[in-house]
């Protein structure tokens, strides 16, 4: 059967935002590199010795990330949670159902929806920018450039946040969950072994092994690929690999359709989906917090007096102790909820 009734049902309630998305990508790469070259040539013409100090580094940034690409990845995470969260928080999802579409096919056109607009919009304004800056007198300076990774990597990460969030929407039965869950996993790669490190580091006096690994684990953090830029860390190729937000999105897109195909309607308006998965949250949840309480607790104590001392120790687990008891609190409000919004 054909998709024309799917598609434009998606589109009706995703085009304000592919609208904000478009805007944001030429305000992004093009209208930003015109403004950076004119911006270059004055200051040469005023204060040349000073320019070439960090002209290098300024027009490497023109490729990378500026407050119009941070806007870009708040807003795909919106319209993933507009198309799955929004629909089950509204009950809206009843009515999709009951459309002639099978529901991996529904899941694929809400994911083209995001990602197609990106594959568009973001070369047509990444290679604008790009032979403006070459063509200019300051292109010699890109000339270091790995165009691929310059190229690949921030698209990689935009399809790859939105691909998570959108398999985070699978799992999650209301919009505020699929948002908050987004977050929390984001950064939890980094954010747990943190805490686990920190854990070590007060108890045992060894948390450095955790800290080590912590590093590479932000190579799990899809957002961080499309903060991409030549002169930093970030552009480092021992640290950035093409594969994996490729991988992680085929990943996502995979577990997401199957998950879609295994929802139960039922339980829209709650915190998940998938009630087998509501003792690993909580058990996780609690874990989560305490180590957190532990942390907060133990950074109350003066600089001065830490360093293994017992009272660091007796506040780390007195924070713990106050943070397991209201995670515990917490659980059992979150899996208890059910929000549900009156929809048009």
């Amino acid at each position: 059967m054909s998709v024309k009734g799917l598609l434009r049902k998606e589109w009706k309630q995703s085009r304000a935002i592919l609208f904000l998305i478009t805007l944001l990508f030429l305000f992004h790469f093009p209208i930003r590199a015109m403004v950076s070259i004119e911006n270059w040539r004055e200051e040469v013409r005023s204060a040349p010795a000073e320019a070439m100090n960090y002209l290098q580094w300024s027009v490497h940034s023109a490729l990378g990330m500026s407050v119009f690409s941070l806007v870009i990845i708040v807003l795909l995470v919106t319209l993933a949670v507009q198309l799955i969260g929004s629909e089950r928080s509204t009950r809206r999802q009843d009515f999709a159902f009951a459309l002639p579409y099978r529901r991996r096919t529904m899941f694929l056109v809400k994911w083209l929806m995001g990602v197609v607009p990106v594959l568009v919009l973001y070369p047509i304004t990444f290679l604008s920018a790009y032979f403006m800056i070459v063509s200019s007198e300051f292109g010699f300076h890109l000339d270091g450039v790995n165009f691929l990774e310059a190229f690949m990597l921030p698209l990689l990460g935009f399809i790859a946040t939105y691909s998570f969030t959108l398999f985070i929407g699978t799992i999650t039965g209301e919009m505020i969950s699929q948002i908050a869950l987004t977050f929390i996993f984001t950064i939890f790669p980094v954010g747990i072994l943190v805490l686990v490190g920190y854990f070590f580091e007060v108890n045992f006096n060894n948390g450095y092994f955790f800290g080590r690994i912590s590093e590479e684990a932000s190579r799990f953090i899809w957002p961080i690929y499309t903060v991409y830029n030549p002169t930093s860390a970030m552009g480092d190729g021992e640290f950035m690999n093409l594969w994996i937000p490729l991988a992680a999105t085929l990943l996502f897109v995979g577990a997401g359709q199957w998950l879609y195909e295994q929802n139960h309607s039922e339980f829209n308006g709650e915190f998940l989906i998938f009630k087998q998965l509501e003792p690993i949250f909580r058990a996780g949840i609690i874990v989560c917090f305490a180590l957190l309480g532990g942390m907060i607790g133990s950074g109350l104590v003066p600089w001065s007096l830490k360093n293994g001392s017992i009272l660091e120790l007796v506040f780390y687990w007195v924070g713990a102790a106050i943070f397991t008891y209201l995670s515990i609190l917490l659980t059992k409000r979150l899996f208890s909820m059910n929000i549900t919004i009156k929809g048009k």
